[in-house]
């Protein structure tokens, strides 16, 4: 009896690590894609990467300092929810004037670089700055048109944090 409970015992752990193998498989997966994604959107929009050089002040594109901080602006909220990063997809579509799939891949460069500034705080200003010397204030209203399309989508007022992130917006362009 003791042999078919140890049997029994070692299929069901067995069975325990394929299923978490499983599982670690589908995420890895999951960021291969996601990263396979932010490349291939970095080469279609010509973004180039140089030695020794903080990615953001590589950005020659305006429309991917636009992207990045409105990831950024999603990301401040306490709990971002998938409504706002469709919402966050629409507002770029429309502002940036771009098909649904560039959409979503200035939105997975935009997560880029704010993962490269290692947070949405530090984000903010950096990408704020370099688009304010890209653009000007067209950069602002660009950016201004997609942050309002997420709050309408979202229903809801901006977090501390937002707040905090819409008056650096003024500060850095001087509004």
């Amino acid at each position: 009896m003791h042999i078919i409970a140890g049997l029994l015992a070692l299929a069901v752990g067995a069975y325990f690590f394929f299923i978490r193998a499983r599982t670690a498989v589908h995420i890895a997966d999951e960021v291969a894609d996601m990263t396979q994604t932010a490349m291939g959107a970095a080469r279609r929009f010509r973004f180039r990467r140089k030695a020794n050089v903080h990615p953001v002040e590589c950005i020659e594109d305006p429309r991917l300092a636009v992207a990045g901080l409105a990831s950024a602006y999603v990301q401040l909220d306490a709990l971002p929810t998938q409504e706002a990063q469709d919402a966050l997809i629409l507002g770029l579509q429309s502002a940036l004037d771009a098909s649904k799939s560039e959409a979503e891949e200035f939105a997975a460069l935009g997560q880029w670089f704010v993962n490269e500034c290692k947070g949405a705080d530090a984000a903010v200003p950096r990408l704020a700055r370099k688009l304010a010397r890209l653009d000007g204030p067209r950069g602002l209203v660009t950016t201004m048109d997609v942050i309002g399309q997420i709050a309408k989508a979202t229903n809801r007022s901006p977090s501390e944090k937002q707040s905090e992130a819409l008056t650096e917006l003024k500060r850095i362009f001087k509004v």
